[in-house]
């Protein structure tokens, strides 16, 4: 037996708000992002200014962090630099500070140089990991800005520090030369969040209507 009118609408209410679940997710607040570097800076190796560094600024969820934006990081980056918030992915890009082939950002007591992202969240997600690439322009293959990415890889250099933080650790950056010199030398990192859904009170309500209703259409089809 065919469903009747009465249920394929309901059929068409429960297929528009599966629609709206899966709506692209983005971070649901304000990011803050952490510039730490305890040992301090320099720009060769030797000359250091040992002053520890640390500094903070907010970005929206589709925001940027960006050199001169008027804010303590952006005033402190290099002119190649940047933060961009995009969806669930934080796409950092960063610039070769020292002639060392370092970013000139310096760990000091066995704490690393370091970008912190925290107060990450997504709406009705749980934060499980994270993914990155390594790829100019943020994309999916190509040239790689970094010499020494299975270093990165091995010493888990971009990880969660729990499901609401994470960390970039910028004194663990060796770049690579590209012909061009030091201050057009840079790497595009993608960090990619996974998530879990949570089942929230309106979503378990509707999984109810949709069993209800599939018992309700087997029935008539057994009448």
């Amino acid at each position: 037996m065919q469903l009747n009118v009465p249920m394929k609408r309901l059929a068409f209410v429960l297929a528009l708000s599966a629609a709206s679940l899966a709506q692209a997710a983005s971070f649901s607040s304000t990011i803050n992002v952490s510039l730490l570097a305890p040992g301090g800076i320099t720009s060769d190796g030797v000359n250091i200014d040992p002053t520890p560094l640390d500094l903070v600024q907010s970005v929206s969820p589709s925001g940027q962090i960006v050199p001169g934006d008027g804010g303590a990081i952006g005033g402190f980056m290099l002119p190649l630099e940047s933060i961009t918030i995009s969806g669930t992915s934080i796409l950092v890009r960063v610039a070769e500070g020292a002639s060392n082939g370092t970013t000139g950002y310096l760990g000091a007591g066995g704490q690393h140089a370091r970008y912190v992202l925290d107060n990450l969240g997504v709406n009705g997600q749980t934060i499980t990991g994270l993914a990155f690439s390594a790829f100019d322009n943020f994309a999916a293959s190509g040239f790689i800005g970094v010499d020494n990415l299975p270093t990165l890889n091995n010493h888990n250099a971009i990880r969660l520090l729990s499901p609401h933080s994470l960390v970039l650790e910028l004194d663990e950056i060796h770049f690579a030369d590209r012909g061009q010199g030091q201050s057009n030398n840079f790497a595009d990192f993608r960090i990619d969040i996974q998530t879990a859904p949570v089942p929230e009170p309106a979503s378990g309500a509707l999984a109810l209507v949709g069993l209800l209703s599939l018992g309700l259409a087997r029935k008539l089809h057994r009448n």
